[in-house]
This record gives C-alpha cells, structure tokens and sequence, in this order.
C-alpha cells in the first residue's frame, strides 16, 4: 500500500494492483467558494488556499478510479477530470449530482458493499458535525473501508468522533487509519474532528497507524499540520499510538514499519 497526499482531503492510493483517488478536489488555487469561519484572520479567504503540488495530469496517471465520501465543493469538483473517468460515490443522491456534471461512469452504493479489481470496498457511517443541526444542514457523508491482498484501510471521511467509527474498528480491525482531523468549524458547529477525537482512536486502535489529513487548504480549518505534529509530540505517543504521518502535499506516507525507505524528496515529516 501507497498513500500519496495530494491536497486537503484528495489521496492517490496504491491498494493492491488498483490505484484510487480519494475525493478529487483538483481546483485551482483561490477559485472556489470561501467557507465561513469562526476564525477572523481567515474570513474571506477563497478555497483552495494552496496550490496543488503536481500537474493535474500526472496525479491521474495510472488512476483507476475515484472514490468520493461525499460531494462537498471541498472534496469534489470537476476540474481537469475526464468525464468519463469510473467514480464512485456514497449514494444515489450524489450519483445523480454527478452525472448532472457529465460524468458517464458513476457507480453508487445500493448495499453496504462494492467490489472492483479483486478488492471490497465497504461503506461505513460517518457523523459530519457535532450537532443534529450541523449534520443535517451538511446531509450524509461516508467513511470506506478497503480488503484485499493489501492491509486493511480505513477511510473515516469527513466525520468527528462518534460511537460509529467505535464499531468500524471493531468490525474490520484496520491495520491503517485515515483521519481527516482539521477541525474544521462554522458559526453552526464543529465539523470535522479535533485533536481530543484523534486521541481517543489513538487510543481505541493502538496497533493500528494513523494518518492525518484534510489539512493546510481551507479557509475554516482550525488545526494546522504543524499543530498535529506538535500533538503528536505533546502527548508522547508510542509507536503504537502515534499520528505518524502529515506530509507536506505531494509526499507519501509510510503505513507501516516495514515499509521501503522512501527516496528523500518523498519522505514523510
């Protein structure tokens, strides 16, 4: 397994012999909309705050397919996606979002499971918001979890700390674990999760590694990269329990111990 972070919430993904990208949000820089924050200093600001770390056509080669948890101007847009690139998505609501688009090759969840090139992708749930009026003005969002030859992957999405995500690690013991943990906050509430919820599944799967993301891109993010680092270091975490991983866009994670040495120009912070 390969875990490549491209921007925000988009991973390139090698699991076994199929290669995935995770919510495409291939926007250029300062082109979509500003989200509203509860932080002053970001007001205004327009989404992406970055610029992507490699040409578009290079972070879709060798694509099989996407694979998007939900369709949020965060997470998806059409820039500089083939139309007729296979995606997958959480439901028949966002298939029909997507084929509005023109994408003509969309396949949607009718039951928990998928399964494409040998691996099962499962839909598990996922809270996005800390409030009934948060989640129910954001509408559904999904976590995956990935079997194969390869690891178990996790893939919470967008979503804070819930009994859900208990009964995820419990279910399919993950032996890598992907959260999106930028604290992202509007005047309605919390959306995404903090550094108390990336603890406790610290905590909840110690042998599992844990990798964050949804990091530095967007206007209403309250957690940095460097604040997960300094976390990671505050709190002492063991091998066993450590946020390992958050890259600097373009770089690759290392899912576990054993893993090859990356070249210097690819190795994680």
């Amino acid at each position: 397994m390969k875990i490549q972070q491209i921007r925000n919430a988009t991973l390139k993904i090698q699991y076994s012999s199929i290669t995935i990208l995770l919510d495409p949000w291939l926007q250029d820089r300062g082109t979509g909309p500003s989200f509203t924050p509860v932080r002053g200093k970001m007001i205004g600001m327009k989404n992406p705050l970055n610029d992507l770390p490699l040409p578009p056509n290079k972070i879709l080669n060798g694509v099989d397919f996407c694979l998007v948890t939900h369709i949020h101007p965060d997470h998806f847009t059409a820039d500089y996606l083939p139309q007729d690139i296979p995606v997958m998505v959480q439901n028949e609501e966002d298939k029909e979002l997507m084929t509005g688009m023109g994408f003509s090759c969309v396949t949607a969840f009718e039951g928990p499971e998928l399964h494409m090139g040998g691996i099962t992708i499962t839909k598990v749930p996922a809270r996005h918001g800390d409030n009934l009026e948060t989640v129910a003005y954001l509408g559904e969002s999904s976590g995956y979890v990935l079997q194969g030859e390869d690891k178990t992957l996790y893939l919470a999405g967008d979503t804070v700390y819930f009994d859900g995500m208990a009964q995820t690690i419990d279910t399919y013991h993950p032996d890598v674990i992907v959260l999106n943990c930028c604290e992202a906050t509007m005047p309605m509430g919390r959306l995404i999760m903090n550094l108390n919820d990336v603890e406790i599944i610290c905590k909840k799967a110690p042998n599992a590694t844990i990798i964050a993301t949804h990091l530095d891109s967007v206007n209403h993010a309250l957690l940095s990269s460097d604040d997960v680092r300094a976390f990671a270091a505050r709190k002492k975490l063991t091998q066993e329990e450590i946020v390992r991983d958050c890259p600097s866009e373009g770089k690759y994670f290392r899912t576990s111990d054993t893993d090859e040495p990356y070249p210097p120009e690819n190795r994680s912070c």
